[in-house]
């Protein structure tokens, strides 16, 4: 089986619509998805992009949120615009790295986004690292005291070291044997990539 590697951070906003039918695509084509955590900040940072892609460009926002909701609505996405952005999504992002090391990242993500998106129960808010661990049978409280052990901010830290490497600038990204592609758009052609 072919193997796709999705490259994702929890504050981005196209991500929504990979996490929500990445899963469903990829086994209909047969193809492993390996879901990667990663931190995007960072490397924004060091492209010149520290406010990141939209906040400093307001018609550029208004876009993305138009797109978002016309691309969720293609696709038959439920969306709600959510309240706040960006979230903070440090500690998702170590239950996320602490859950793809565990097996349990894709259904974390799913749930995570999902309740962002549909509900507006901020990714990064107690809330919703409460709902989403405790719907898969996970104690928050354990789960997040792990979540920040030096071992798992370690292995965030490298992925995003990794990412970096891959030559990642944007959140979701697909890798196939070293070739990306980027963004929700893409992930078709990835796909495609991927059986060929």
């Amino acid at each position: 089986m072919r193997k796709l590697d999705f490259w994702f951070e929890y504050g981005s906003t196209y991500t929504y619509l990979s996490v929500a039918r990445s899963s469903k695509a990829a086994a209909a084509t047969g193809v492993q998805l390996e879901w990667h955590p990663f931190l995007l900040a960072p490397i924004l940072t060091e492209l010149g992009m520290a406010q990141g892609p939209f906040r400093p460009y307001p018609a550029k926002m208004a876009y993305m949120w138009r797109d978002l909701e016309r691309r969720a609505q293609q696709h038959g996405l439920p969306y709600l615009k959510p309240s706040h952005y960006p979230p903070n999504t440090l500690l998702t992002a170590r239950v996320g790295t602490l859950a793809a090391v565990e097996g349990w990242c894709e259904a974390f993500t799913q749930s995570c986004f999902n309740l962002h998106w549909t509900q507006d129960c901020a990714i990064g808010s107690e809330q919703n690292l409460a709902i989403c661990l405790t719907g898969l049978h996970k104690n928050p409280a354990e789960v997040l005291a792990r979540a920040q052990a030096p071992e798992i901010k370690e292995r965030l830290r490298s992925a995003t070291d990794t990412a970096r490497a891959l030559g990642l600038f944007g959140s979701p990204s697909f890798v196939v044997d070293r070739e990306l592609f980027w963004g929700d758009d893409r992930l078709e052609e990835a796909l495609d990539w991927a059986t060929r």
